[in-house]
């Protein structure tokens, strides 16, 4: 089958009736939910720094589902969840105790305990495959916990997942603010007599409850991705803790519709796809992101380029104004000659003031507007207050704070230069003996 037609036998399977279709629709919400309540946590963990913490307790849960199932003697889900979620808290303390009570480092201790458990696991495993006949027989279906299969989720299955999001997301809004006070501001959160060890304990907690609940969708070894990849995209796109988890959340969800989709159309695997996709968006947040992608920080660097390039020229035409020139409209062999460089490489850079605002390129003259007057009065004011910081601050001789000052002038605004001009005793002259243009003088020539 085309992929065309298998998108339209996937859509239509959740209109249809039977088992098959009822599968599906589980499947669907059960990656949904997975993803939704992981996003939403993974926000918090990611923030505490606890990434590694959740893939420790991803592998460390496996033996409590093989002591769950050797206790019950079937694939009781709720034996199989408490025995997953003792098996967690369980190396969740041994490896704060380790850590505790010797000199091991938290990195350490967490590949110490992730590695026992999970060999245990495995053992476990391997040992209910050879024990007695009833037992081994009730055991097909538990290596799905190793690698997750969303196709064997069940109505209780469901339930157990909504309640484990309705209980995270209630806990989460319930102690929202002391939950960020404790991950941005620990010690503000002991000033008003409240231990961040409560509320890393929460976390720890409910990090375990969702890897649990969270098994079946993608088993021990990929959990941990959908408590990481989502909230490190949403991290990248937004700077607003309540968005963040709120955009995770969905990029959460969104990957397990999708993972599910994939797999019905190309047959991958639900856990790979959930995973792959999810990386899919993280990939596009780091290229594309408009503050911290790769892309965004591009544009912006070239904008500071331009900007810089185009104030550089506005000094240099300040400069020409104060020996007596035109400062509205400035030749380009006197702005070649002031700036050290061939009349060619100016007039290429006159063009790109084209669209400033500040003037334009025309006839072989640098054309400046008011605006562009004022900006190059205040950067050359900005310049040489710096200098004078530079001079009496920093104890630099007079001939070692130019270039300081040409660096730093792009980047001081009008409240800066006011409190430089009071630090400094409102001077008149620069280091140089050049005088310093006042304030606030549109208009004005030099």
């Amino acid at each position: 089958m085309s992929f065309a037609e298998l998108t339209g036998e996937f859509f239509l399977s959740l209109l249809g009736q039977g088992d098959a279709a009822q599968a599906t629709i589980n499947a669907i919400l059960g990656a949904c939910l997975a993803g939704l309540t992981c996003g939403a946590l993974g926000s918090f963990i990611i923030l505490r720094r606890m990434s590694l913490f959740a893939d420790m307790l991803g592998h460390a849960v496996l033996p409590g589902v093989a002591v769950g199932f050797i206790l019950a003697g079937s694939k009781s889900t709720p034996a199989l969840l408490l025995g997953s979620l003792a098996a967690g808290l369980l190396a969740a303390a041994l490896t704060r105790a380790i850590t505790s009570y010797s000199p091991i480092k938290d990195d350490a201790s967490l590949g110490i305990t992730l590695s026992l458990f999970y060999a245990i696991g495995i053992w476990l495993l391997s040992w209910i495959t050879r024990a007695g006949p009833e037992l081994s027989s009730q055991s097909s279906g538990l290596n799905h916990y190793l690698f997750g299969n969303p196709a064997i989720i069940q109505t209780v299955d469901l339930v157990f997942l909504v309640s484990a999001a309705v209980v995270v997301l209630a806990l989460l809004r319930l102690f929202f603010k002391e939950l960020t006070a404790s991950i941005f501001d620990p010690a503000f959160t002991v000033s008003i007599g409240l231990s961040p060890r409560i509320f890393d304990g929460l976390l720890l907690v409910l990090l375990t409850l969702v890897i649990v609940v969270s098994l079946k969708i993608l088993g021990v070894i990929l959990v941990a991705a959908l408590l990481v990849i989502p909230p490190a995209t949403a991290y990248l796109l937004t700077d607003r803790l309540g968005r963040m988890i709120a955009l995770s959340a969905f990029l959460g969800a969104l990957s397990g519709f999708g993972g599910v989709y994939l797999d019905f159309v190309f047959g991958i695997g639900v856990g790979p796809a959930i995973v792959c996709l999810a990386f899919l968006w993280l990939m596009t947040a780091f290229l594309a992101s408009p503050h911290h992608g790769v892309l965004g920080r591009y544009l912006l660097q070239k904008k500071l380029e331009l900007k810089t390039l185009r104030e550089n020229l506005l000094t240099s035409a300040w400069r020409i104004g104060e020996r007596g020139g035109e400062l509205t409209a400035i030749p380009i062999g006197e702005l070649a000659s002031e700036r050290g460089e061939e009349p060619s490489a100016t007039r290429v850079l006159a063009r790109r003031m084209n669209g400033s605002g500040w003037g334009r390129f025309e006839k072989d003259l640098l054309v400046l507007n008011s605006a562009g007057q004022e900006r190059a009065c205040a950067l050359m004011r900005g310049h040489r207050l710096w200098e004078i910081f530079l001079q009496r601050e920093a104890s630099l001789a007079p001939d070692h704070v130019h270039a300081g000052a040409e660096e730093i002038e792009h980047f001081l605004d009008s409240e800066t230069l006011l409190e430089l001009e009071a630090l400094l005793d409102n001077p008149e002259t620069d280091p140089h003996g050049k005088t310093i243009p006042p304030g606030h003088s549109k208009g004005r020539t030099p």
